[in-house]
């Protein structure tokens, strides 16, 4: 139904008196949707999207959709009998990320949701645990960084971080492995990853990217990404610890990479000014999987060219609702609509309105006593995957979901 069509429908409940008064009538409509998906979770406003990031192991945070309201399924792409994940709480999902696997949480910070994921696919490959300067290679200096060194009260794991200072835009650390690593079946496939600690509020107001570079040597034979200013999930970099991505696919190769001896590192940053006591730690290879998400949209409205809108920008956009679910956004607008217009029929409007979504008692069919939402929730009950804290014995039912 287009909005058009939606204001004539409403022309018409409302006693065919005009919609002049209603001020934003695009914001009305909005209301009204969201007070719709606040009680139902309409089947027409399901959708499934690939995510646009690749999911890896031990690689937690990831963007959601914008218009993402409530999840209802995450799959693997080729999914098989037992790829069903468990939505946690927030706390839950974070003490048992080590532990646990297909495990799901939604999360927000910042004013931004974004979905945590732990499900295990591909063992990363490890570059370094940072853990020594020397035990299973050689880490330096790279320009005029200085002060190479193991930190041991900041890390990530293990026992210790590779802490040095940076002076200027093109300093960082390299690391000359003993054994090299044999990529050959992640060649081009895998992505490389580092944790970079960014110390203080003043250092992030210096830091602008990073930039990865691998191969058989750091001169001659190597690949170097682009230079990446974001971390992995596409949040901004923060003071603390930060997950930095280094895609193989967008990256550049110089000379001929021997992927099955890949021994040579590096990481090098782009600042304003010198950043003392910077930290890397866990740098690490993986291959990421491909994920679907279904869910239910936050948005009620889209264009004609299929963009889902939260709110509607033309008399052509249309509302993504049906049957039901549709009468219960008319109905919902109709009481937008007459709080504002303030006629002598708005107070009947809006009970009459309210009778219709809620129920009204001494209604001699048995449906119009529980009313428009009851109904569609009968017809289609809500399929949100539902966070709990841990499963622990399906054979009592008082220790369930605790």
């Amino acid at each position: 139904m287009t909005i058009q069509d939606v204001k004539t429908h409403l022309t018409g409940i409302l006693h065919g008196g005009t919609l002049s008064k209603v001020r934003n009538f695009e914001y009305a409509l909005e209301r009204a949707a969201a007070n719709v998906l606040a009680h139902i979770k309409p089947v027409d406003s399901e959708r499934e999207n690939a995510l646009t990031s690749l999911i890896y192991d031990d690689v937690y945070n990831y963007p959601l959709p914008a218009d993402f309201g409530w999840i209802i399924d995450l799959r693997p792409q080729v999914r098989q009998s037992y790829d069903v994940g468990a939505r946690r709480y927030a706390e839950t999902f974070d003490v048992k990320k080590a532990l646990a696997n297909r495990q799901i949480s939604i999360e927000g910070s910042e004013g931004t949701k974004f979905i945590r994921i732990n499900w295990r696919t591909n063992a990363p490959i490890v570059i370094d645990g940072c853990n020594s300067l020397t035990a299973n290679g050689a880490w330096a200096a790279v320009g005029t960084a200085s002060g190479l060194r193991l930190q041991t009260l900041y890390k990530i794991s293990g026992n210790a971080s590779i802490e040095f200072d940076l002076a200027a835009t093109g300093d960082g650390v390299s690391f000359i492995k003993t054994t090299p690593i044999d990529l050959t079946d992640e060649d081009e496939a895998a992505d490389e990853f580092w944790w970079v600690r960014i110390p203080t509020a003043a250092a992030l107001a210096l830091f602008n990217s990073a930039t990865g570079r691998w191969g058989n040597d750091l001169t001659a034979n190597y690949w170097q990404s682009a230079a990446q200013t974001t971390q992995a999930d596409g949040s901004a970099f923060k003071v603390g610890w930060n997950l930095i991505k280094f895609p193989w696919s967008s990256a550049t190769e110089t000379g001929t990479v021997a992927p099955a001896t890949i021994d040579a590192f590096r990481i090098v940053f782009s600042i304003d000014a010198a950043i003392a006591n910077m930290q890397v730690d866990s740098a690490v290879f993986a291959v990421g999987a491909n994920f679907d998400l279904k869910y239910y949209s936050a948005y009620a409205f889209k264009n004609s060219a299929g963009t889902y809108l939260i709110r509607s920008t033309s008399d052509d956009d249309e509302v993504v609702f049906s049957g039901t679910a549709l009468e219960c956004f008319l109905q919902e607008a109709k009481i937008q609509c007459a709080q504002q217009m303030e006629g002598e029929d708005s107070a009947f409007d809006i009970t009459a309105a309210n009778q219709e979504l809620w129920g009204k008692s001494g209604s001699p069919d048995p449906m119009g006593r529980i009313g428009l939402y009851a109904k569609y929730r009968v017809e289609f009950p809500s399929q949100t995957k539902r966070a709990t804290r841990s499963w622990s014995s399906p054979k009592s039912a008082n220790f369930r979901y605790r």
